[in-house]
């Protein structure tokens, strides 16, 4: 069986693709940059494409049972989607499993959830078997801000207070392994969380416990978190992940009991928590 990864050099796709190979399945990677590609472990087909264009995705999909499909934020990605998906249902792909959101219709509306949609009905109407992945807040979402938090001392992610159930990336890749390789995931959504709730306050106390000094949450202004990033993010997707904040904040994405178990039996291990994810960052 050949499994083709769209999205396979960034934190799900790496360690889905070390899964992967770890069964002894036949990987494909897509990407633009052929220096990534080298990154990627020995036994990795490569093959260079551009989801933009969609040069590169006829080839990439040919001979292709199965596609792990993530779509990296940004004003273009439904059409990067689209194009994934269009050329998938030509080649013939046998089942699509989609790196979602967990509710991407959820008001206030956040535009790189949204941009999602029409994704997820190309995929339905595809005539392929899909699978959706539906994380909450990323845990490696933070690696943006830790040298923040070992310099400056504060924990600058604007989660708000209700706090989510955030998930390892590792985890959402063992889900997507066990999709990939397994029958009878057809049809299914698995939304998968973190076991444990984490606010912004009390993100910045796991942090100060394991780096020893005094960490505080530098509050809920969206506006005070771009001014340091504007220069490195596209206005597009700034503005997005501010809404994406402000939902956050409004909302949350508290799981319950019975959300949690369901998401270790999707992974099929216990959980990862947010307190193990920050042991793992250097000192």
């Amino acid at each position: 069986m050949t499994i083709l990864v769209i999205g396979a050099t960034g934190n799900v796709g790496r360690p889905t693709v070390a899964g992967l190979l770890a069964k002894g399945e036949s990987v494909r990677a897509l990407s633009r940059s052929e220096e990534k590609l080298a990154e990627l472990p020995d036994g990795v087909e490569g093959v260079i494409g551009d989801l933009e264009t969609g040069h590169g995705l006829d080839a990439a999909c040919a001979g292709v049972d199965k596609l792990f499909l993530i779509t990296a934020n940004g004003e273009t990605e439904t059409t990067r989607g689209l194009n994934a998906v269009q050329a998938a249902t030509a080649a013939g792909v046998q089942h699509i499993v989609f790196l979602s959101i967990g509710n991407p219709a959820k008001e206030p509306a956040v535009p790189h959830y949204r941009a999602k949609l029409p994704v997820e009905e190309a995929i339905r109407n595809s005539g392929a078997g899909y699978t959706f992945l539906r994380p909450n807040f990323f845990m490696q979402t933070d690696m943006s801000v830790i040298p923040v938090i070992k310099e400056h001392g504060v924990y600058a992610m604007p989660i708000g207070e209700i706090g989510q159930n955030r998930v390892d990336t590792r985890d959402i890749a063992d889900c997507a392994v066990r999709v990939l390789t397994e029958d009878g995931h057809a049809g299914a959504d698995y939304h998968l969380h973190g076991p444990d709730t984490i606010n912004g306050p009390r993100a910045a106390e796991v942090y100060a416990q394991h780096f020893g000094r005094e960490v505080h949450y530098g509050g809920d202004d969206v506006d005070q978190w771009a001014k340091p990033v504007e220069a490195f993010i596209p206005p597009w997707l700034l503005d997005s992940l501010k809404q994406m904040f402000l939902g956050q904040q409004l909302n949350g994405g508290v799981a319950d009991a019975d959300a949690i178990a369901a998401s270790a039996d999707a992974v099929g291990h216990p959980l990862r928590t947010f307190e193990e994810f920050v042991a793992e960052q250097p000192g």
